[in-house]
This record gives structure tokens, sequence and C-alpha cells, in this order.
């Protein structure tokens, strides 16, 4: 999978054409699969074990058993949204892939950076207690997303991106447009998995809340201040950057004293043990 990197732009509109660049790229080089960060991208140091669960899960969702080398997590989808603010099910969504006590999963009290829709809907949740949402990690055909920290498309999702973006997604957020086409309003229907939380989160440098994004102004909490922080993630592998530099084996989660009975407040690396995930049909 090839690695796209953006990043933070100053309007919509740059945002809109820089994308529109990425997918350009896909297609021209002809790339199978392409994976797009943002360069405020940040992930858990355990992010290998947590790929490789989703890309069990994914594919488990899509029907395709054979794991491969070259395409693990198959080549039946058109975009995997592993980074955003918010990705959420179908209403009527009865397929998922569970990952439950997700040590690398915070508790919905101090997840971010916005309330918005989650993972499965609420009705799926009641009906299945088994499998909290504080504790919980979903993957599942999404039918909606939002902001782009980090995510992949194959050749044939970034040519019917790129088709829509150019035709009929002229003045709206790259991300709009995605969801829109995650969900097929008025259009084919991409697609599109996530996992909930989000795998890619993203990084904020201790300081005002106005320097946190180029796009929003947040005139009503400008000089309010924050301390280093990345959205969603436990072991942050920015927060925890120098240690691993340094080579220290113990990583720390940016909570201290860890309020959550599946997540621990500091680990050691290559022991902590990721769950493996199991398809929920109702």
């Amino acid at each position: 999978m090839e690695c796209i990197r953006t990043m933070c732009l100053r309007s919509l509109t740059h945002w809109f054409h820089y994308a529109n660049d990425k997918f350009n790229s896909i297609v021209e080089n002809g790339y199978t699969t392409a994976l797009i960060l943002e360069d405020d991208a940040d992930w858990d140091v355990s992010l290998r074990q947590q790929l490789a669960e989703f890309a069990r899960g994914v594919r488990t969702l899509t029907n395709n058993q054979h794991e491969s080398k070259k395409a693990p997590y198959g080549t039946n989808w058109d975009i995997l949204w592993v980074g955003g603010c918010a990705s959420g099910a179908h209403q009527n969504e009865t397929d998922f892939y569970v990952i439950p006590n997700d040590p690398t999963v915070p508790n919905t009290t101090i997840r971010g950076p916005w309330e918005s829709p989650a993972g499965p809907s609420i009705q799926w949740r009641q009906e299945h207690p088994e499998w909290p949402v504080d504790s919980t990690r979903y993957i599942y055909r999404a039918n909606m997303g939002c902001c782009t920290f980090g995510y992949a498309v194959t050749l044939e999702g970034a040519r019917r991106i790129l088709a829509e973006l150019s035709i009929n997604y002229l003045n709206l957020p790259v991300d709009n447009a995605m969801s829109d086409l995650c969900a097929g309003s008025n259009r084919p229907q991409l697609r599109c998995y996530a996992p909930f939380p989000n795998l890619i989160g993203t990084f904020r440098s201790e300081g005002y809340v106005s320097r946190d994004s180029d796009i929003d102004q947040w005139e009503d909490r400008k000089f309010e201040w924050h301390p280093a922080l990345a959205y969603n993630m436990v072991y942050s592998t920015r927060l925890n950057i120098h240690r691993l530099v340094a080579g220290e084996e113990t990583v720390y989660s940016q909570w201290r004293e860890s309020p959550d009975p599946w997540s621990k407040a500091e680990v050691k690396l290559g022991e902590l043990e990721y769950p493996r995930g199991v398809f929920v049909s109702q």
C-alpha cells in the first residue's frame, strides 16, 4: 500500500484541490491501494497489532477469508476510513466485527474532539449490551464519516471519488463528499469500512486552542489553553516519542491513572496483548 501525506491547509478550497491532486496521483500512478495521512496524524504504539485485527475484520465483513501479504485487507472495498472525527454504520446495519475489552480504546467520557455519531446505532447497542461501547472497538460498513486524519482507497475507489469531486462536489468539503458517497446519496454507493473508535487520530501540541486549526476560528475559545493531547489514542506514539527514540521499553497512557479496567496506565512494548475480534450478525 502506497503512503501519501497531506498537510494542514488554510481553507476548505485549498483542502479540496489538494485532495483532488492526491486522487489524481493514485490514478495516474496506478496504485492498487494507497494510505493518505494528514501531517498531524497520530496512532497507537500497537498500530501493527490493531491493523492486523482490522484487516481480519474487513476480510470477514467482505466475505474474503483468504489472507494475502500483498492485499491483507482484500481489495473489494473503496475506502477504509481508519482515522477521523466520526463515523457511523447505517441504522439498519446488522453485521459487525467486534473487538471486546480493547486496551487501546478510551472510554466515551475522554474521547474527542467533539460529540458525534458513533459506530453502531443506538438501537443495535441496546440490543447487544454484551458489547459495551466504552471498551469495545467495532468494525463495520460505514454509512458516514467526517475528517480525514487517515484513510485508504483502492484504485477503483480513487477513480470514483475523483469523478464525483470533479462533477458533483465542487463546493463541498472533501470529507462531506466522501461521506455522501459512502451513504450512496443520490448516486452509486461506495464500499466504505471503518473502525470505531478510529485507529488514526490527530495530535495537538501544548498551547492555545486557536493554534489547533487553520480552518476553525475558535473566537469564543481562542485563549483557552490545553496540554499536549492525541484524540482517542491511549498509548499515543507522539506523546511517547521521546521514550521510543531513547529505546525505553515502557510507554504510558496519556491518562497516567487509567480510569478504565480494560486498559493499563503503562505497558511494556511487545507485552500488550491485543484481543481477537468476533463476527456478530443479528
